[in-house]
């Protein structure tokens, strides 16, 4: 497990230039240590969930023609990609 300074360190690098990287990394700092407390969920439960809602939200989107929010999500999806693998 990563220290909470090593975690903000490589998120910060990954993806701490974008406005949605700071929204991560600032819940990052806010629920680091959660998986220790009982039902918590780790950095990368939250990732993983998140991941999960943007791609069913990116799939609805392009199903509806809405290209300008299908590629927003798709942003957003490529950011937790990135950050999945700053935590590695």
């Amino acid at each position: 497990m990563l220290s909470k300074e090593q975690l903000i360190s490589n998120l910060e690098k990954a993806i701490g230039n974008t406005a949605y990287g700071k929204e991560i990394i600032a819940e990052a700092q806010e629920t680091y240590g959660d998986e220790l407390k009982k039902y918590g969920f780790s950095l990368k439960d939250r990732l993983d969930v998140r991941l999960g809602v943007l791609k069913a939200y990116e799939k609805i989107h392009k199903d509806f023609g809405d290209a300008a929010k299908a590629t927003a999500e798709a942003d957003k999806i490529a950011i937790i990609e990135k950050a999945l693998k700053a935590i590695e």
